[in-house]
Order: structure tokens, then C-alpha cells, then sequence
């Protein structure tokens, strides 16, 4: 095997990465490999020696597609999302002899692009997607938007027209294709000539992995892909990789801790930041040292549900002001909350509070709101700063007791209300959604991922469904950015990336139709997911916003663009054509065996819809059926 390969590589049949694969595998010394690459006269592929930091790749008459797959290689990119047309022809024509690298096809961009999403935030690295022109880039808007809104680290590249066509008018001529995507990425450009396309692809990486990271825009000429490039260099990821966390300093940490020693009653808020960079354990840690009420992020801003739900001083989402017994003196936004809510004179925290916040995302620092100690710094490290600091503070325990206690108290009021509308609707028909979020909670695996997109049902998910992200309990995946279509193709990749997880997603009807492509990927790649359709039959949130006018809709009941029952949509078989099974679900007693069954099929390879119809919540939820 080893002579063999050896020729290979000599022949230009073998790469050589991948001849240093082949000869670890037949027990050969990383060392003794090296040497013997070295010794090859390779045809396509040089290495050069640069202690300490790897070794640069130096590619010799290889195409683009050759130099793209190397550098994805190089940053450990195992996964290529994408929807490609012609221009792209030369790049995915590479892959062929990269199979370390998985094309992850998508029937739509937009899915494509919440797959890539979805896959980076699980996975924790950056995504690579690839799409096709004006027409892929157009299409993958929407969910490049939601990725700049969460800070997912994306490269998003896309073929162009031929450089020779570029100002004849050609077919999808692409001159202007940067400016689409260009408000809602951290750069949006394109490699210009063979010789900068390594350079800009591990710009691209770089500027997405730095924090706070976020989705790169980068195009590439059809040419650029498919032409031959006589001499290039592509510059090893440890020595490319952007700078770590943004270091808080001691004094900013002391300084917090000592103004919560001296708070009378503080709130902690765990912000967007702590389930998708760490904090959560560092809070929980403070908020039990002080006994303070912990809330999570409000509830429209929507930002992931880490901290443990069962906590005794956890009050859920924050949907309005709270009211504790003692008013909060200080308030603590842990990783960038932005209190969306807080607006038009209802603030949801008191203004007389001081403000601490800590993060990184700097458009939503002190947004919409005062802040007496700002801290530009990664959450997790501050935190952690922040409650050494406090374990050497002489706190008052008589005080951090009683504090607690009434914490708790507050907690078990919140929860009462919380549990006595469960028992009012439990045997409702239509289901009552407040028991489908909790007949899930029930039946799912209590360490799996939870993405959500039910948009006028998120509410009831949050109150039901428990999760303890930090501590080995459920994760939680949602998108802040308002783009729908990205719950079944965030599930798809978040299971892309943790294969031996359950996944499940709890979409609405309206969002289930704008990304239900992406179960066609799953039952191809067989990574087989649980879809939980909350179907009021319309897009509720929007009729909430109609009957907020108190106009002619709130006065005669007829809301236009809102209901999605005639002709009534068989979301089931549409899932079965794309290889998924399901069933669809009114009966609120045939729920918990319904769940199973989703479960059992999906733990045998083939993704499940429950389509699931619910009772209608909110304003004009007692208006009759009715469309334009």
C-alpha cells in the first residue's frame, strides 16, 4: 500500500495530505511520513517547512476548485452546504477527490442556508456554503440575515459570471452581486484573480471565526473556479486563526462584583451571548452565591433558553417588568441582552436600577437603555472574574439567605399561574397549545436539541419545555433574525453535527412551508429528525398585529392574509414526498402516543412530521374562518 501510494503521489493521483493519512493509517511515524512526502516529486503539491506554526501548502498547476478544497481543508471544514449551478462547476468538480469533505445538496438556497446555520452553532465551527449567482444569493438572503442576527460564523461563497462576461450582459451577469448581501454580513467581496483566491478564502474564514463572528458574503469568478493556477500558497489555519476571547480587565471585574456586594436586591439577566458562547454555569454560580432572581432574555428578542429551567430563582423569558418583593437596585445583563421590549415608556427594568452589562456584540450594547458599568468582553471569562471575586467578599449570609427565599418565592407565584392555565385547557379541543408543549416536554430525550420557530406559539414552548444546556439537559436553537423557513433546516444541521443526538424542531404552520426542502436533505444523508407542527390553521402573530389596530379586522373579523385553511394543507403528504413518514394529530388524548411513535421512527432512520392542529390564542382568536 505504501509503494503505491507513493507512486500516487508522485503521479499527481494523490494528494498529499492524503498521502499522510494512507501512511498513518499503515502505522508510518508523522515524522517518517513527512520525509518520505518530502522526498516525492509531487506534481500538484509542495510543502514548505515553517516551524512552529505547520507548514504552508504551495499547489502547483491546480485548478481554483483544487485550491478552494485545500483551504477548506485546512480550516477542518468537513461539510460543503450548497445549491450550485454552472458557474460553480469547478469547485464541486474538485470535491470529487476531497472526500473528507461532504456536499450537503439543498433543493433551496434558504434552506441550504439554515442547515449551514444550524451546523455552526452545534458544531462550533465556521459553515461553508455555496451557492449560485445573483439568483442563489438572492434566494439565501433571507437566512443570511438571520445568521447576521445571531452571529453565526458562515462563509457564504458564490460562483460569478466569467470575468470576460462580466458588463456584456450575460446570462445572470453578476457586477453587483456583493451589494445584496452586503448590510448583513461582517464583509462582502470577491477574489479577483487566481493568484488572491487562497488569500481571500482564508480572509473570508478569518473575519467570520473573530469575535464576535458572523456570515462572510465572498464571491468567485466562474474562471477563478475552473481555470488553472500555475504556482499558489495557501497559509496553515494555526497560523491564520483570528484572536481568542476579548479579555475582560480585573479592575472592570472587581468593580462588578463589589457593586453587587452592595446591591440590596439584584436581578441577573442571562442575554443572547451565554448559550452560544459560554456563561451559563458562571451565572448560576453568582445568582447562588447572592441568592438573586435569574431571568432569562425577553422574550422577543429571542435568544436561546440555556439556563436551567428548574432552577429555583429562574423565572423563564422576560415578557414583562417583574415585581419582586424588594424592588431590584441593580441590574446585571449577562451577554448582551437588547430588552427589545423596553421601549415607548414601558421599561422592563427599573430605571432608577443601576446597569451592569457585559458582551461583545456591540449593536446591541446599551441600546435602548442606560448603563452605569459597561464591559466589552467575552461574558464567560468576566463572569467567571466577576464571581471569584465575590467568593472573596464578606457577603452577609442573613441577608443572601433571605434574599433566596424570597427569590423562591417569586419563582413558585410565576409558576403557579403558568401551571393552573395547563390544567384549564388540558382536555381543550382544538389541542390546547400549552399541553402540546408539555406532552413534549414529557416524551422528548432529556439531553436533546430543541430548535423553535412556532412564532405566536414560542411562548408556550418556553414555559413547558425544560432545558439545562450547561449541565448536560436540553440545548436550545433559535433565530433572532424574523427570516422564516429556518427551523427544519437549522434542525437538519444541528443533527448534521451531533448525529447521536435526538433533534427535534417546533415550527408554526406559516414557517414549516418556507423550509420543509430541508427534510429531503436529512432522509438523504439519513440524519433523521422530529418535526412538531404547531398548526392554528394562519399566520396568527400577524393577525395579532391586524386586531392591535382596532380597526376595520378587529371590528367585522375578517383579517386578510391570514388564513391557511382553504385550501386546507396536507403538510403530512407534502413531507412524504420528500421521504419523511408522519400523521396528523386533533385529538389531544392521542398526543403522548404520537410522540413516541415520532421518536421510534426517527431513532430507525427516517425523519417524522406531526402535524399537530391547535386552538387559535390571542387577539381575534373568536373571529370566525374567513379569507379574502
Amino acid at each position: 500500500m505504501l509503494r503505491k501510494a507513493t507512486f500516487d503521489l508522485i503521479n499527481g493521483d494523490l494528494s498529499r495530505r492524503d498521502f499522510l493519512v494512507l501512511t498513518k493509517a499503515a502505522g508510518v511515524g508523522a515524522a517518517a511520513a513527512s520525509q518520505l512526502a518530502n522526498g516525492a516529486s509531487a506534481q500538484n503539491i509542495d510543502a514548505d517547512p515553517l516551524p512552529p506554526g505547520g507548514e504552508f501548502i504551495t499547489l502547483k498547476k491546480a485548478t481554483g476548485g483544487d485550491v478552494t478544497a485545500e483551504t477548506l481543508r485546512a480550516w477542518g471544514v468537513t461539510h460543503v452546504f450548497g445549491n450550485t449551478g454552472a458557474y460553480e462547476a469547478g469547485f464541486v468538480d474538485a470535491l470529487v477527490d476531497y472526500q473528507d469533505i461532504q456536499y450537503v445538496l439543498g433543493l433551496h438556497e434558504g434552506p441550504v442556508m439554515a442547515m449551514a446555520d444550524g451546523y455552526a452553532r452545534v458544531a462550533g465551527e465556521t459553515a461553508f456554503v455555496n451557492v449560485h449567482s445573483i439568483t442563489g444569493a438572492a434566494n439565501a438572503l433571507g437566512l443570511i440575515v438571520n445568521a447576521h442576527a445571531d452571529n453565526s460564523p458562515i462563509v457564504v461563497s458564490v460562483g460569478l459570471s466569467g470575468s470576460d462576461g462580466e458588463n456584456l450582459g450575460v446570462f445572470t451577469e453578476t457586477t453587483k452581486v456583493e451589494s445584496v448581501a452586503e448590510l448583513y454580513t461582517k464583509l462582502s467581496f470577491r477574489a479577483t484573480t487566481p493568484e488572491n483566491l487562497a488569500e481571500s478564502l482564508r480572509r473570508a474564514f478569518r473575519l467570520a471565526s473573530a469575535t464576535p463572528t458572523g456570515p462572510v458574503f465572498l464571491g468567485v469568478n466562474a474562471d477563478l473556479w475552473s481555470g488553472e493556477i500555475e504556482s499558489t500558497r495557501i497559509i496553515p489555519k494555526d497560523r491564520s486563526d483570528p484572536a481568542g476571547p476579548i479579555h475582560p480587565g480585573k479592575e472592570e471585574m472587581e468593580k462588578a462584583a463589589l457593586m453587587l456586594a452592595q446591591s440590596r436586591n439584584p436581578l441577573l439577566v442571562a442575554g443572547a451571548e451565554l448559550p452560544r458562547w459560554g456563561g451559563l454555569k458562571e451565572l448560576q454560580s453568582i445568582a447562588d452565591r447572592l441568592g438573586a432572581v435569574v431571568s432569562g432574555d425577553t422574550s422577543s428578542s429571542r435568544s436561546s433558553m440555556g439556563f436551567p429551567t428548574d432552577h429555583p430563582r429562574y423565572l423563564g423569558a422576560m415578557r414583562q417588568a417583574i415585581n419582586p418583593e424588594t424592588p431590584f437596585d441593580l441590574v446585571v445583563l449577562a451577554g448582551a441582552s437588547r430588552l427589545s421590549l423596553a421601549r415607548g415608556g414601558h421599561p422592563l427594568i427599573p430605571e432608577r436600577a443601576q446597569i451592569i452589562e457585559i458582551g461583545v456584540r456591540e449593536e446591541h450594547l446599551s441600546r435602548n437603555y442606560p448603563v452605569d458599568h459597561l464591559i466589552y468582553a467575552d461574558a464567560q471569562e468576566t463572569l467567571a472574574g466577576i464571581d471569584a471575586a465575590l467568593l472573596r467578599a464578606d457577603l452577609n449570609e442573613t441577608v443572601v439567605k433571605a434574599r433566596a427565599t424570597a427569590a423562591e418565592r417569586l419563582k413558585v407565584k410565576t409558576r403557579a399561574s403558568i401551571d393552573a392555565q395547563l390544567k384549564n385547557v388540558w382536555n381543550e379541543t382544538p389541542i390546547a397549545p400549552e399541553r402540546l408543549a408539555a406532552e413534549i416536554d414529557r416524551a422528548i430525550d432529556p439531553a436533546a436539541m430543541v430548535v423553535t420557530e412556532g412564532v405566536s406559539s414560542d411562548q408556550h414552548i418556553w414555559d413547558h419545555v425544560k432545558f439545562d444546556q450547561e449541565n448536560g439537559g436540553r440545548r436550545h436553537l433559535i433565530s433572532s433574525g424574523g427570516s422564516l423557513g429556518w427551523g427544519v433546516g437549522a434542525a437538519v444541521g444541528a443533527k448534521i453535527a451531533a448525529p447521536d443526538k435526538q433533534v427535534i424542531a417546533l415550527v408554526g404552520d406559516g414557517s414549516f412551508q418556507f423550509g420543509l426542502q430541508a427534510l429531503w436533505t436529512a432522509q438523504r444523508l439519513r440524519k433523521a429528525i422530529i418535526v412538531v407542527i404547531f398548526n392554528n390553521l394562519a399566520y396568527q402573530a400577524n393577525r395579532w398585529a391586524i386586531a392591535g389596530q382596532r380597526r376595520r379586522g378587529a371590528k367585522t373579523g375578517k383579517y386578510i392574509g391570514i388564513n391557511l385553511d382553504d385550501p386546507a394543507i396536507d403538510h403530512v403528504a407534502m413531507a412524504s414526498g420528500y421521504g419523511a413518514a408522519g400523521e396528523r394529530i386533533t385529538d389531544p388524548d392521542a398526543l403522548s402516543a404520537a410522540l413516541e411513535r415520532a421518536a421510534t421512527v426517527a431513532r430507525d432512520g427516517r425523519s417524522y412530521v406531526l402535524d399537530v392542529v391547535i386552538a387559535r390564542r390571542g387577539p381575534g382568536a373568536d373571529a370566525e374562518p374567513w379569507h379574502e
